[in-house]
């Protein structure tokens, strides 16, 4: 059920009357995916509904709910979803993190608890963000001509399997977007968790943790970049955190 284009919401009775569950928590996807195709097949729709949590789904521009939100910063999508009721938890992965990173450095009472999956520092130091970097898998996704690009590969499959508009997408990578600097990593106020993977490609999150003033850094053995949010030790100790209430 979506309450405004870009959003997907999914709630369960509470049960319990602690400040923590009587905050939604909004789910921020990555790169190619959505809200179902992340989020809810990975069992994190469940977890986090059956400790009486309100899970809000905020897609990437382009993606999913969002697919008409191409010119949209992902930020601000966050930051319009999370106005709305004051005070929340977020959870995001990969470009996803990054967007909910921005968010809760811009506007910091807004976001009590937040966690950060495969938000590797490479991304922030060595510009993978920009369009410049991204340009070839833009060009890619715009075409239907076969490739040998790994990566390239990869993103099509999950933007197939997610139901994605490879186009849509692509238009997304090449938009104008704001992102967070080193310096806007320390304003961040909010409780965090820094989850990584010893085998992501991109390279692991140390610099984020250790920026954000209350972070905490949980590194799993073996993980790849793409792996994190489906392993089952990642749902646990971030749906523990995200639940706690202090």
């Amino acid at each position: 059920m979506s309450d405004l284009p870009g959003t997907v919401k999914a709630t369960k009775a509470l049960s319990d009357n602690n400040a923590a569950v009587q905050r939604p928590v909004i789910l921020i996807n990555g790169m190619g995916s959505n809200f179902d195709s992340l989020w809810r097949r990975n069992g994190w729709v469940d977890k986090l509904q059956a400790a009486g949590r309100t899970v809000i789904g905020v897609d990437l521009p382009g993606h999913g709910a969002s697919k008409d939100a191409v010119g949209r910063d992902a930020a601000d999508l966050i930051l319009d979803e999370a106005a709305k009721h004051g005070s929340v938890d977020a959870i995001g992965f990969s470009a996803g993190a990054w967007a909910l990173l921005l968010a809760a450095s811009e506007q910091q009472d807004v976001f009590e608890r937040i966690a950060v999956l495969a938000a590797a520092d490479a991304v922030l130091t060595g510009g993978m963000h920009t369009q410049a970097m991204n340009q070839p898998l833009i060009d890619g996704l715009r075409s239907a001509e076969p490739t040998d690009d790994p990566m390239l590969t990869l993103l099509r499959g999950v933007i197939a399997d997610a139901g994605n508009d490879a186009k849509a997408i692509a238009g997304y990578l090449a938009s104008s977007k704001r992102f967070v600097t080193v310096e806007g990593l320390s304003h961040i106020t909010a409780d965090a968790l820094v989850v990584d993977g010893t085998a992501d490609g991109a390279g692991q999150s140390e610099l984020v943790a250790k920026t954000i003033p209350e972070a905490e850094r949980v590194t799993i053995e073996g993980a790849d970049h793409f792996d994190i949010p489906s392993i089952t030790q990642c749902l646990d100790v971030t749906v523990s955190f995200i639940n706690s209430d202090g």
